[in-house]
């Protein structure tokens, strides 16, 4: 922390885990708090690390803003837009998938929120539904906060994303914020939320405070089937020791037959 943890040595690891395994991708989604204090140099490292990984690739990416980010430094920096102080709401179809990130960011604040100038964005981009669905990406997630130190810290305003969702195709709901993982339902919706690549949090008894941990870094990849269901799986980004590997042929000898 602040000093302590190389990110952007445990970003690139974060990013080679994904690639690493083998599993044709198609996005690489950025739950927020890309920067610590909204440093340009530090959009600057993010963009080129992430670019070295996606120029052979090919996965778009679609960032959304945390809040030790800065809007219009996040906008010149990754987006390459003109600087803004305006929500940085998006939106882009991957092969019938559409992508969303809405800016949960309230500048000078740590807790998130919307304005209604957000959720009537929401409700025009949902409503014509997209071929597979959607897949919606904010920083600060609708989900019970674990560690009591942080839960004034949380989603402001969440009945009007919940408003905003009401009858839409969105099938997910990815968020940060919190440094742990965890997952939940939200209008039905399942939300998932990757831990960290910097640092995470351990959860504690009620009162317990926020211990930072160096380690437990992960990242996730969403998995969205044709019969409507949804996968999520926390894919370690630290180091560690591979005990065994065997090959697929083996288990072929085992089990049932299961048609997927």
């Amino acid at each position: 922390m602040h000093g302590s943890v190389r990110v952007a040595a445990t970003y690139s690891a974060a990013l080679a885990a994904l690639e690493g395994t083998g599993i044709p991708l198609d996005a690489l989604v950025h739950t927020g708090d890309i920067a610590d204090e909204g440093e340009p140099e530090a959009y600057l490292a993010a963009e080129t690390v992430t670019r070295e990984t996606t120029k052979h690739t090919g996965w778009p990416v679609l960032w959304a803003v945390g809040n030790h980010d800065i809007r219009a430094a996040v906008a010149k920096g990754l987006l390459g837009e003109r600087p803004t102080e305006e929500p940085l709401d998006r939106a882009f179809e991957v092969r019938g998938l559409r992508l969303v990130t809405i800016d949960t960011s309230i500048p000078g604040r740590v807790e998130g929120g919307i304005d209604e100038s957000q959720v009537e964005w929401l409700r025009g981009v949902l409503a014509e539904p997209a071929e597979f669905g959607t897949v919606l990406a904010l920083h600060h997630p609708p989900v019970p906060v674990e560690v009591t130190a942080m839960a004034r810290l949380h989603l402001e305003q969440q009945d009007r994303l919940g408003a905003a969702l009401a009858g839409g195709d969105v099938r997910a709901i990815l968020g940060g914020h919190l440094h742990y993982a965890t997952s939940s339902t939200f209008m039905g919706i399942p939300v998932h939320v990757a831990p960290s690549t910097a640092y995470t949090i351990r959860l504690t008894k009620p009162g317990g405070g926020v211990i930072a941990v160096d380690g437990g870094r992960a990242a996730g990849i969403l998995s969205l089937y044709d019969d409507g269901r949804v996968g999520y799986s926390p894919l370690p980004a630290d180091p560690h020791h591979v005990l065994d590997s065997t090959p697929e042929d083996v288990f072929l000898t085992m089990g049932v037959d299961v048609e997927r």
